[in-house]
Formats: C-alpha cells, structure tokens, sequence
C-alpha cells in the first residue's frame, strides 16, 4: 500500500470504480460496476456492501451503473447523481429519499464529503429493452474531504481547459483520470490534463479491462516526462489501496 498520509484510503475496484473510506471511517463508492466487473476482486465483490454510505455515479454507462440499483437497495447508501438521472433511479425502486440529484457547478455534502459535480465531455446512456435511454450528460467530482483532503475524479472525459479551473479553484491533492483511449482520454491527453491540474499525485484508470482500452499507466509516465509533469503517478492494480 502506498502512503499519501491523510487518512483517506482509496481502493481500486476495477475499471473505473473506486472505494474510498474518509477520516471519519464512512465507506463511499464512485461508480458501481461490481459484480459483473471482470476485473473486480472476487472478496470486494462483498466487501464493498459493507457500511456502505454513498455511491457517486458519473454517468450512465453500464460499466459505471451496472450494479448500482441493487447496491443502493440492498445498503440503503445515499445514491449521488446528476438531477436528470433522478427520475430514472426512482422509476427502478430506488427511493426519493436515498436520492442526491443535482448539477455541475453545484455542492452537496454527503457522508462528511462535500462534493462539487464538474464537467466531463463524454455521453451517458443506457440501452434497455431495445432502446437506448439518455440519462442527462456526463460529469466529474471534487471530493473535499474534512481533513483538507482534496481528490478530483475527472469522469470518463477528454483533455480539456475546465481542467485548469479546477486545479486553480480547488488545488486536488489527487486526481483519479482516465487513460484507456477509445472511449476517453489517452494516455498523452491524460498527461497534459495532470499539467493543466497541477495536482500531487495522480491514479490511472479505465484502462486494460478490455483490450480496447490501450492505454498503459507506463505510457501516461513517459508523456508526463514529455509535458514536464511533475505528478506522481500512482498505479494501483484492482483491489491495491492508497491511504
């Protein structure tokens, strides 16, 4: 296990989940691609259910929300999403209740997290019963966390200038990216992003799960090198932690 040495602990799902716990011990989930994720360790498969607080949901590609509605059922975790999604999850049996719909630019605290919802240029889509279903746009989050800690998970997204708002507004400590190319960034747009950023630390993701996504945390380095990034990239193998 890696030290970041804030007392937040972050694990690698697969993919693109994550789990993290806070300083106050609540489990949160970013995406909920679990049982089906073919990467996904077989003992997080159950671990994941455990005290479950939040699931923060980027968009509504099924390798980010496939497991979502059973999760938030069977946890009673507060499910965090853009407000168009909202209508959606209630239609599937998740109760209003349990619902945190809002938008970007917007700030909601849930689980001792305050939570800022960011743009991510992507779609978010789901196809059901022979027709495909738009479940609003795609987005990112800044999770502040109450020790000062500060993760920006950019969501399935390309490089983009919102980027170094972010990293002016809010100074992340850590950013969670894509690099798997095809679908999202490469791994040479992932590293202009953590220059645009300027964030510490860095973790990969979305990438190897099929082979598809061709990008490698070895090729993000190498363009970090290219662009004079100074982050320090943090490769975390499915079920590996960082605290």
């Amino acid at each position: 296990m890696a030290t970041l040495g804030r007392n937040v602990t972050i694990t690698l799902i697969g993919h693109g989940t994550f789990h993290l716990t806070t300083p106050e011990g609540r489990n949160i989930l970013i995406d909920a691609w679990v049982d089906g994720n073919p990467v996904c360790p077989e003992p997080w498969k159950a671990r994941v259910r455990e005290n479950l607080a939040a699931i923060f949901v980027t968009h509504g590609h099924f390798d980010h929300i496939a497991d979502l509605v059973d999760l938030a059922r069977e946890t009673g975790a507060t499910v965090v999403c853009q407000y168009d999604m909202v209508p959606y999850l209630e239609g599937e049996g998740i109760p209003a209740a349990q619902l945190v719909g809002f938008n970007k630019g917007g700030t909601v605290t849930v689980a001792d997290v305050r939570a800022t919802m960011t743009t991510a240029h992507h779609s978010s889509t789901i196809y059901e019963n022979g027709q495909i279903i738009n479940l609003g746009t795609a987005a990112g989050y800044v999770l502040r966390f109450s020790n000062g800690f500060t993760v920006y998970h950019t969501g399935d997204t390309c490089v983009t200038m919102d980027m170094q708002i972010i990293g002016d507004l809010y100074r992340p400590d850590l950013v969670i990216l894509p690099i798997g190319d095809h679908f999202t960034m490469d791994p040479r747009q992932a590293a202009y992003a953590l220059k645009l950023i300027g964030a510490k630390y860095a973790i990969p993701e979305h990438y190897g799960t099929f082979p598809i996504l061709t990008g490698t945390p070895e090729a993000l380095i190498e363009h970090c090198r290219e662009f004079g990034v100074t982050t320090e990239v943090i490769v975390l193998k499915p079920g590996e932690s960082v605290s």
